[in-house]
């Protein structure tokens, strides 16, 4: 399917000059002039609207939508071991498919075209990302103190049928291997969420320092800050997307300062939580590479990226007193070209150039708040509420177009939720 998409304003672009972007198959195929035979099934007219890359959203927990507004103004470890876990234990994997969905309905709309999944019925996620046209990168979490079948090989067993279902589905989903934190993590555990990724060649992903109580429990436990642990452990040397770093001591920036290191920061649910500011300014400026998330909703409440992109600019200006850092520009970066580097997608994701991935959305120029439009990504970052965005393509499918999903039922979807939701 060839995909034309005209009279665009591209992002960064000179804001008189107006271009095409020819898509074929998964790929954008050329910017400015049609490649010799293309032929376009679909054309859009981009006219009074910015193309750019889709937001990826670099660590949620896309079946925690069921959970939105649920367990709010609470602390921490009342939030988690007494309103999260225990009825997350009781969820089915037919229900958690519905939760995917209501969180990639959400998602489309406020232009996040890929995202970095902690999640507990992968298969469904696969079908659930499917289905809607999204495109997911999944891991299933690992906790536990050893290597039991009932625990660790049981949740290792089910995600290695995954991502043989996906393989064989032809689902465009990717894996990681998940050890879910240090502090529901033994040193077995993890040594083993590390052997698992070097065997199957996979990327590793994990919570890390997310609050003042995990960096002291780990003080006191191991000796060491959770970031020296993980790196005494091997972790560190392999591939690696980790979420939240709040807390860190003055020697972990040199250890997360590596290529293989990606930290995904989560201004909303940090905040939300109590848990602090993670020091985003301070690591960018320690070569760091760092990339943003939204964390679940049952943290956030929203899984809305241009809210986190607001909301990470602001804090990060105020946290440092100094009005310059993390302006526009670099933070679209992190949402974007940052993010596919912590989902493994490479670097010709996020961008928009011939060889990149088609996963794209347009930016309604006109909408009161974008007015008057003397910087595009000031616009984007400091005015737009997600609702501007119109159309959508992932992995060179339209999956929405003039603000109408073309890939998921909502008044289906409305009904199951509320049938889920009615039963807590």
């Amino acid at each position: 399917m060839g995909i034309c998409i005209q009279n665009a304003h591209l992002l960064y672009d000179d804001r008189k000059v107006r271009k095409n972007v020819y898509i074929e198959g998964n790929e954008i195929a050329a910017v400015g002039n049609a490649p010799e035979g293309f032929r376009a099934d679909t054309v859009i007219d981009a006219s009074h609207r910015t193309l750019m890359p889709g937001l990826i959203n670099a660590h949620t927990h896309v079946y925690m939508s069921l959970f939105r507004n649920f367990a709010d103004d609470v602390p921490f470890q009342t939030w988690l071991f007494e309103r999260i876990l225990p009825i997350e234990d009781e969820l089915t994997a037919e229900q958690c498919y519905w939760g995917d969905m209501l969180n990639f309905a959400e998602m489309i709309r406020t232009g996040t075209t890929a995202f970095l999944d902690q999640q507990m019925f992968t298969k469904s996620c696969v079908m659930a990302a499917r289905d809607a046209g999204i495109r997911p990168v999944i891991s299933r979490g690992l906790v536990g103190s050893v290597r039991t079948e009932e625990g660790v090989v049981r949740r290792w067993r089910e995600a290695l049928e995954t991502m043989e279902y996906a393989r064989e589905t032809g689902s465009n989903a990717t894996f990681m291997v998940s050890a879910h934190a240090i502090y529901t993590c033994s040193e077995d555990v993890l040594r083993f969420t590390l052997d698992v990724a070097r065997e199957k060649g996979l990327p590793i992903t994990t919570h890390l320092s997310e609050t003042k109580k995990e960096f002291d429990d780990c003080m006191k436990e191991h000796g060491m800050t959770p970031v020296r642990y993980l790196h005494e452990l091997g972790l560190l040397d392999h591939e690696i997307t980790i979420a939240h770093c709040v807390w860190l001591a003055e020697e972990d920036y040199k250890l997360l300062a590596r290529p293989n290191v990606h930290v995904v920061t989560n201004p909303a649910s940090n905040a939300k939580l109590a848990n602090g500011f993670a020091p985003v300014a301070r690591m960018l400026r320690e070569g760091i590479d760092v990339a943003l998330g939204t964390d679940g909703a049952a943290s956030d409440n929203t899984q809305n990226m241009f809210t986190a992109m607001h909301l990470l600019s602001l804090m990060q200006k105020g946290v440092e007193q100094d009005s310059v850092v993390l302006g526009a520009k670099e933070t679209l970066k992190i949402a974007t070209e940052n993010g596919a580097r912590a989902a493994g997608f490479g670097d010709t994701a996020g961008r928009i150039e011939p060889g990149a991935k088609a996963d794209l959305i347009l930016v309604d120029e006109t909408a009161p708040n974008m007015l008057p439009n003397f910087d595009i990504a000031s616009a984007l970052v400091y005015s737009a509420t997600g609702t501007e965005v119109t159309d959508s393509v992932i992995d060179g499918k339209i999956v929405m177009r003039n603000r109408e999903l073309l890939t998921i039922d909502e008044e289906r979807l409305r009904f199951e939720i509320e049938k889920i939701t009615d039963s807590f």
